[in-house]
């Protein structure tokens, strides 16, 4: 955690920050039912006409991809390989590599041929929202959409895709796997760009001038369900259905302690805590299981449990100070954490006691 001005960046957040992929899991589950993961494609028509403006052909984040998708699910699009659609987007051909070209604001529509041309090949594993399915051989000649895994083996795709007549565009799982489609990914898409309720938050505390700096990786699956997106001085983890930064020595924490995995999910931004009796001022942040405080004297802790609901009743750091340690073992099965100003114990069989430091 850090003070308010978060100028101050560590070392440990630093080598946090280098190990970055080794933090989180790969890609793994579906992000819930909620539309290109973080929020990014409702249908609530999120994509500005001033978005719509943009030259076609320039590169793209994966939000407006996924906006732009969802524009002709919403819309009810009837498919033809003739003719064209046009809606804010523009006027694209209402086949699936019209569709994919649409999403994608490519110049005109592409074909099944020439959609190659403008994409390089990824690993399945490395598939993300906004990215193409693409075959053109076998007899089958189609592409679709990525949105999602639909299960954490990794078998099945959320796809969007129109992709015959008589249908209209729409999001659904292939329940038998990639079938010979490969992953494909659109040489302008810019995998940095936030998007969704990541976007959101990020740009509530200022873009790239706030305290996070700018984007470091594109959104990726989290350990536990969520969506997370790593900037230069810290991340935004999302999970159903909020956003929340995380950053400085209490980042450094979180990752230390086995992340999400252990704590859950935050369920607030870092935010100001109470002056202790010695006059110690710090910052706080809870998660779903645990909540860490931080002040200049004593570092980042983590308090949690029993000890947690101990503390919280006898008045927190107003009247324990911040703690001083992690919570560790006493005896044969009991538990001990250390404060400013108290000491607070735990075992099965007389619960929690305070002793004066």
């Amino acid at each position: 955690m850090r003070a308010p001005n978060l100028q101050r960046v560590t070392g440990a957040m630093a080598l946090a920050l280098a190990a970055l992929a080794m933090s989180f899991s790969a890609p793994q589950a579906a992000v819930a039912a909620v539309p290109g993961g973080s929020g990014a494609a409702t249908g609530s028509g999120a994509a500005t006409a001033a978005t719509a403006a943009r030259a076609a052909g320039r590169p793209i984040g994966r939000g407006e991809v996924m906006d732009r998708a969802w524009s002709w699910i919403a819309e009810q699009v009837p498919y033809s390989q003739s003719g064209c659609h046009e809606n804010r987007f523009g006027c694209y051909r209402p086949d699936c590599s019209g569709y994919v070209s649409m999403a994608w604001n490519l110049d005109s529509s592409l074909t099944t041929w020439t959609l190659w041309n403008v994409t390089s090949d990824i690993p399945a594993a490395e598939l993300q929202p906004g990215d193409a399915l693409l075959r053109d051989s076998g007899g089958t000649d189609h592409v679709a959409l990525f949105v999602r895994w639909a299960d954490e083996a990794h078998t099945r795709p959320v796809v969007r895709e129109t992709y015959d007549f008589g249908h209209v565009p729409e999001e659904r799982v292939w329940n038998d796997g990639l079938r010979g489609f490969t992953p494909r990914r659109y040489d302008q898409l810019d995998d940095l760009m936030p998007y969704g309720s990541i976007g959101a938050k990020y740009d509530a505390l200022g873009g790239a001038g706030g305290p996070l700096g700018p984007p470091a990786s594109g959104e990726r699956d989290s350990m536990m369900g969520g969506r997370f997106q790593a900037f230069r001085n810290g991340i935004v983890i999302w999970h159903p259905n909020a956003a929340f930064a995380v950053y400085g020595d209490i980042l450094a924490r979180f990752w230390a302690t086995d992340a999400e995995r252990r704590w859950g999910f935050p369920t607030m931004d870092e935010a100001e805590a109470g002056q202790s009796p010695g006059g110690s001022r710090g910052r706080f942040q809870l998660f779903e299981r645990g909540l860490f405080l931080w002040s200049q004297q004593t570092g980042a802790h983590v308090v949690h449990g029993a000890i947690q609901d101990a503390f919280r009743a006898n008045g927190n750091e107003r009247a324990l100070g911040y703690p001083v340690t992690d919570e560790t073992d006493e005896g044969a099965d009991g538990k001990v954490q250390k404060f400013q100003n108290a000491t607070i114990h735990w075992n099965p069989s007389r619960g929690t006691w305070i002793t004066t430091n």
